[in-house]
């Protein structure tokens, strides 16, 4: 059972809750915490879930709380990052919602600049622009998509969903009423992208702020950093749930560019995959799936010859398309 220190009875509701998993970061929770306390916006609780960190990370939790009576910590055994963020939401109290991740930072005026502008256009959503730093905080070369378009209907967000400032949770403010039905998927990596077509669904309106106010730490032990498995092929599979959700909400002028995503999400996973594994059935079942996304997008859109041709040539013949691939860099 989650053991979390509540809130005293009669205390006001904070207007922002700030949920940060933790686990195995106890060199980066101490500047993460700072980041959060800092904020210039002070209407918030920041909710530290312990996800049965091994470190000293429980203990980092419950001095920040002693500190600050913002602070309120959750100790629970370890269920992952979708585990942590759900128990983060179960408990939060304010009206709008944000998410860090514990080795990463944020500017100090970030949730202000957020707030200010979903009141000033009356947004259900949020989100920044994030610079991408090393352990040091050296910004590292980045080639992830900028939005320009400032405000976004929930439609054309979703659309736009495999944009990488879209797909995070963290670089956002969301309205709390976004998540009332929503939880992130317990079990899998890139829970991110399970999600966000759904949180796009649930808005009427996105702001996009063009500042970068979020530091996202590129480090070498994190989950996502390390060598590929089957269970990386989760990727594929949010790649895929997204398609499937762009065609029951017949938003076919975005399916095309699904279906590369699907097949791209494919096609890194398994070039890193070790020999082995390339051979189990999971592999073969994602390489079949790419194709068949792509080959039924073709019902709904025009679909490039190239795209086609590449998504056979990786589901009949992925070591020729490996090599391939290898050759053009």
């Amino acid at each position: 059972m989650n053991n979390v220190e509540r809130a005293p009875e009669g205390e006001k509701a904070p207007l922002l809750s700030i949920i940060v998993p933790v686990y195995k970061v106890e060199n980066y929770l101490p500047k993460c915490i700072d980041s959060i306390l800092a904020q210039t916006f002070t209407d918030f609780e920041l909710i530290l879930v312990d996800d049965g960190s091994p470190d000293d990370c429980p203990a980092l939790c419950d001095a920040a709380a002693e500190k600050d009576a913002r602070v309120r910590v959750i100790h629970q055994k370890n269920g992952g990052l979708s585990a942590a963020r759900n128990a983060g939401l179960d408990a939060a109290r304010g009206a709008w919602i944000g998410f860090v991740d514990s080795d990463d930072y944020i500017a100090p005026e970030m949730y202000e600049v957020l707030y200010q502008a979903v009141q000033s256009t009356g947004a259900d959503l949020a989100l920044c622009d994030y610079a991408e730093v090393d352990e040091a905080g050296v910004p590292c070369q980045s080639i992830h998509v900028r939005l320009e378009k400032k405000v976004f209907a929930g439609q054309n967000l979703l659309k736009n969903a495999t944009d990488s400032m879209i797909q995070p949770a963290w670089n956002k403010l969301y309205r709390r009423a976004v998540f009332a039905q929503l939880r992130y998927p317990e079990g899998k990596l890139n829970e991110d992208l399970f999600l966000i077509p759904e949180v796009c669904l649930q808005i009427q309106k996105a702001v996009v702020v063009p500042k970068a106010l979020y530091y996202y730490v590129q480090r070498g032990g994190s989950i996502m950093s390390g060598n590929k498995t089957l269970r990386h092929f989760d990727a594929a599979e949010a790649a895929q749930r997204y398609w499937d959700c762009l065609v029951e909400n017949a938003a076919y002028d975005a399916l095309a560019n699904a279906a590369k995503f699907t097949m791209g999400s494919v096609s890194r996973v398994y070039r890193q995959l070790p020999l082995a594994l390339r051979k189990a059935p999971r592999s073969r079942e994602m390489l079949r799936m790419q194709f068949k996304v792509v080959s039924r997008t073709r019902r709904y859109c025009a679909v490039p010859g190239g795209l086609w041709l590449q998504s056979w040539l990786l589901w009949h013949f992925p070591q020729t398309y490996s090599r391939l691939r290898e050759l053009k860099g």
